[in-house]
């Protein structure tokens, strides 16, 4: 079960990091496409940080509030949904709001994922599973623009984005498993 937990907040702890820097080799093809100056197809990376920023500002007392497992639910829910109309849109204003929206709801998962490792362990075992979180944390952004390159033979900078959708898409389950059914007590306090 721990390597198992320690699987699944990695992957929440990388959702934000993948999704800021795995299309930065689509950014030129991005920008031919928008017909925009390379510096507002930057703005939609400065957006997604803008979100991360307010998103870890919400998503600590919202999951301290409401529990881990709707708050999370909701945030890859966003995060998917997001992500596919990012994939899909025509308008780099609109764009631009939902790679804010995207940033918000990625930033669920790297503020609950540190919450679940601290209500499930503690002492020299929490500090093992900071590790590895932070540790991902710094793997996430170099590997991201590989990832990306590579999914860049085959298809377009919308690929990049339909596949956050489809990749999140396969964590529900997983989600609702892990945050649903875990028997630890969480560390939240209840108002």
């Amino acid at each position: 079960m721990k390597c198992f937990l320690i699987v699944f907040l990695g992957m929440l702890a990388a959702m934000a990091p993948l999704s800021t820097d795995m299309y930065l080799p689509a950014l030129p093809e991005f920008s031919n496409d928008f017909h925009i100056s390379a510096s507002l197809a930057q703005l939609t990376l400065t957006m997604t940080l803008i979100g991360m920023a307010v998103g870890q500002i919400l998503g600590g007392p919202v999951s301290d509030y409401l529990g881990r497992r709707n708050p999370l639910l909701l945030g890859m829910a966003v995060f998917t949904a997001a992500s596919v109309l990012c994939s899909i849109t025509s308008s780099i204003h609109m764009f631009l709001g939902l790679r804010l929206i995207q940033g918000i709801a990625g930033a669920f998962g790297i503020v609950i994922s540190r919450a679940i490792a601290r209500d499930v362990a503690s002492g020299p075992e929490l500090l093992q599973f900071y590790s590895i979180l932070m540790m991902v944390n710094g793997l996430a952004p170099i590997a991201a623009p590989v990832i990306g390159g590579q999914i860049l033979r085959f298809t377009s900078w919308h690929g990049i984005f339909f596949r956050y959708g489809c990749g999140r898409r396969s964590d529900v389950p997983v989600n609702h498993g892990v945050s649903g059914n875990t028997s630890a007590t969480e560390t939240y306090i209840r108002y």
